[in-house]
C-alpha cells in the first residue's frame, strides 16, 4: 500500500471537512453549503463510503488531498505532508518518480536555452527576431518572457538533448518530442517559442507561433506530468504582483496580448491556455484578487464557450467586466500603438451584464417583435445564472426596461429558468414530454437516470437487469451498463448486495468520474423501497423503449416519403408494415 492509500485509510473525509464547515446527514451521505461557491441551497455532497466529495453546483470533486489543496491552496505534496502528519504516517520516499519530474524541469529549462540562444544569437533565428521586432517587441522585452526559436528542422532539438544527457523517454514524456520509429522528433518546428511558467517560476511547457499564416497558428506542449493546459495563465509569475496590489486581473486572448501590454506598462495582463476558460484557470485568480476584466477578440456575448467561462467566473464570485476596443483590433496592438488609449479602455471597462445588453442591442432590432423575442431567449438564460440575487434583482429591472415589457412578467421567465434547471429526475420521468425537455434532451437525462437508479439498488435487493445494452445511446452510459451487469450477475450467485467500492474497483478512470456524480446524486427518498425502486426502474425502461420506437416511426416516415416520391411500391409496402407494427408495439408499451 502506498503512501497515499494509508494515509486515506485513516483519516476520514468526513472529519476532516468537518473541521472547515459544518455536515449534515442526508440519507447514507452528507451535505453542507460548498465552501468553494457561494450558494443558499446546500449543493456539496460528502460520501463516508467512497470517501469523496462533490459539489454540484460548482462542480469540484475528490478526495481528502482535492479538498486540502482546493481549500488551503496547497500542491498535492504539501498536501500529502500535512495529511501524513495528521494520520500519523512516515511518508516513504519515492526518488524514482521525484526525480522523473525534476528531469522534466530540467529537459525543458535546456530546451529553453536552446530555443532562446537560437533567437537572440544565432542566424536561424534571425527571421524570427525581425518578425517579433516588426510585431513591437523589445529586447527586453523578449529577454524578461525568455522567448525563443525552433528551427525548421525534425531533430535539431532532440539531437541537442541526447548530447546532454537527456534520454528519448525524457524527451517524449517532456511533450518536446514526438514518439517515432527512429525514438523522437521535434514537437516544436518552425516557431517562436513562449515558455510557460507557472505562478511559482517553474517553466512546465512551451507555446509554439508560426511566422506566416499557416495552420495551426499556436501549438502547446501537451500533457504531461507537469503540464496541464487547464491550470496555466501565460505570465502569471510576471503579473501576480500587480495582480494583487490592483486587485484585478485582466485576461487577454494571447502570449502577444500579454507581452505588449507588460511592455507598455500595464503589469496585471495574463492570457488563460486553451480555447476556454477552466475551474483551474479561475482557482489560480481567485488567489490574487476578486476582479476579472475580459479582453478578447471575438463577441463574448455571441460565444456559447465564452459564456460558459463568464458562469464559472462568477459562480465563483469574482465581479466581472468586459474592455471594449474599437473593431478589429486586438489588446496586442492597442498596447503597442497607443498607451493611453489601452489605459483609457481599461478604465471604461463595461460591467459584465451591461455588456452583454450592449451586445444585443448591436445585433438586433429592438423595434422587430421577432428580435425582442430572441432577446429574451438569449439573455433569460444567462440572467438566471447570475449567483448574486441582488444583482440578479438589478439586471432583470435593466432587461424589463430595456425590452420595455412588463417587470413581472420577465422575473417570472427567469425563474422559470432557475427553477428548470434543477428538475429532478422523477420529475422528468413522470412529466409530460413537451413539459419537461425536448425529446433528445430527456432522452439523455433518462439514461443518465437509469445508471443512477443501477447504482442505488436497496441492499435487501438482489438484482440483475435484463434489458439489452441498447437501450442506451449514449457511448458512456452503455459501457458503465455492461460492467454493471457484470459486477451484478457475478454478485448475485453469492447473494451480496451492490458494493460501490469493489464495483469501481478495476472501472476505466474515464468512467469514474461519471459514476462518482451519479452515485452522490439524491434520488427520491421513497426508492430506497425496492418495491418502489423496481416501479421506477421499470417505467424508466418503458420510456426509454418508447423513446427508441418513436424515433424509429420517425426514420420510418421520412423513408416512406421516399418510397412514395419515387413510386417504388414494394419497398412503401415494407415499409408501411414495419411503421404499422412498431406503433402498435408503441402502444402496448
Amino acid at each position: 500500500m502506498d503512501d497515499r492509500d494509508l494515509i486515506k485509510q485513516k483519516i476520514n473525509i468526513v472529519d476532516l471537512i468537518q473541521e472547515y464547515l459544518p455536515l449534515k446527514k442526508a440519507g447514507v451521505n452528507f451535505k453542507a453549503l460548498c465552501p468553494f461557491h457561494q450558494e443558499k441551497t446546500p449543493s456539496f455532497v460528502v460520501s463516508p463510503e467512497r470517501q469523496i466529495f462533490k459539489c454540484f453546483g460548482c462542480q469540484k470533486s475528490g478526495d481528502i488531498f482535492t479538498f486540502l489543496m482546493e481549500k488551503e491552496g496547497m500542491d498535492f505534496k504539501e498536501a500529502l505532508e500535512v495529511l501524513a502528519k495528521k494520520a500519523g504516517v512516515t511518508l516513504k520516499k519515492s526518488p524514482e518518480k521525484k526525480d522523473f519530474k525534476d528531469r522534466l524541469f530540467a529537459i525543458n529549462l535546456k530546451a529553453q536555452e536552446f530555443f532562446h540562444y537560437l533567437l537572440t544569437k544565432h542566424q536561424l533565428g534571425k527571421k524570427a527576431l525581425e518578425y517579433l521586432k516588426v510585431r513591437g517587441l523589445s529586447g527586453e522585452s523578449i529577454e524578461t518572457f525568455g522567448l525563443g526559436y525552433a528551427p525548421n528542422s525534425w531533430e535539431s532539438l532532440t539531437k541537442f538533448l541526447l548530447k546532454r544527457g537527456f534520454k528519448i523517454e525524457e524527451i517524449v514524456g517532456s511533450g518536446l518530442g514526438v514518439a517515432s520509429r527512429s525514438g523522437s522528433y521535434d514537437r516544436f518546428r518552425g516557431r517562436v517559442i513562449f515558455p510557460l511558467i507557472d505562478g511559482k517560476d517553474k517553466l512546465r511547457g512551451f507555446a509554439g507561433r508560426v511566422l506566416d499564416g499557416s495552420e495551426p497558428k499556436y501549438i502547446n506542449t501537451p500533457q504531461t506530468p507537469i503540464f496541464d493546459k487547464g491550470n496555466m495563465l501565460y505570465g502569471l509569475n510576471l503579473a501576480k504582483g500587480e495582480i494583487r496590489s490592483k486587485a484585478e486581473a485582466i485576461l487577454v486572448e494571447g502570449e502577444m496580448d500579454v507581452i505588449l501590454s507588460h511592455q507598455a506598462g500595464v503589469k496585471n495582463v495574463v492570457a488563460p491556455k486553451g480555447t476556454a476558460l477552466t475551474e483551474g484557470q479561475i482557482d489560480l485568480l481567485k488567489k490574487y484578487c476578486q476582479n476579472v476584466l475580459l479582453c478578447f477578440d471575438m463577441d463574448l456575448a455571441g460565444d456559447s464557450a465564452s459564456r460558459r467561462g463568464i458562469e464559472m467566473i462568477d459562480r465563483a464570485g469574482f465581479n466581472i467586466k468586459v474592455i471594449r476596443l474599437e473593431q478589429g483590433k486586438d489588446a496586442a496592438e492597442v498596447a503597442q500603438t497607443d498607451i493611453k488609449l489601452w489605459q483609457e479602455a481599461i478604465s471604461s471597462a463595461t460591467a459584465i451584464y451591461d455588456y452583454y445588453l450592449q451586445s444585443v442591442s448591436n445585433r438586433f432590432d429592438l423595434k422587430n417583435p421577432a428580435h425582442l423575442r430572441a432577446i429574451r431567449d438569449e439573455l433569460v438564460p444567462v440572467w438566471a445564472k447570475i449567483s448574486d440575487d441582488l444583482l440578479r434583482d438589478h439586471y432583470i429591472q435593466k432587461l424589463s426596461g430595456f425590452l420595455k415589457i412588463e417587470e413581472q412578467v420577465l422575473r417570472t421567465a427567469v425563474e422559470k429558468e432557475r427553477s428548470g434547471g434543477k428538475r429532478t429526475y422523477t420529475q422528468i420521468l413522470h412529466q409530460a414530454q413537451d413539459d419537461a425537455v425536448e425529446a433528445s434532451s430527456r432522452r439523455e437525462l433518462l439514461e443518465e437516470y437509469l445508471i443512477a437508479l443501477l447504482l442505488h439498488i436497496p441492499p435487501t435487493l438482489n438484482f440483475v437487469p435484463s434489458f439489452p445494452e441498447t437501450l442506451f445511446m449514449k457511448e458512456i452510459w452503455r459501457q458503465i451498463y455492461v460492467l454493471l451487469f457484470l459486477y451484478l450477475d457475478s454478485i448475485s450467485f453469492k447473494s451480496k448486495s451492490f458494493d460501490i467500492n469493489e464495483f469501481i474497483k478495476d472501472l476505466p478512470k474515464e468512467l469514474l468520474s461519471e459514476v462518482d456524480r451519479l452515485y452522490l446524486t439524491e434520488l427520491d427518498s421513497k426508492l430506497t423501497d425496492p418495491k418502489n425502486w423496481q416501479k421506477e426502474l421499470e417505467q424508466v425502461i418503458s420510456e426509454l423503449k418508447k423513446a427508441l420506437i418513436k424515433a424509429s416511426l420517425q426514420k420510418l416516415s421520412f423513408e416512406i416519403k421516399n418510397a412514395e416520391q419515387f413510386g417504388n411500391i414494394e419497398v412503401l409496402e415494407t415499409l408501411n408494415k414495419r411503421f404499422r407494427d412498431l406503433s402498435v408495439k408503441l402502444k402496448n408499451l
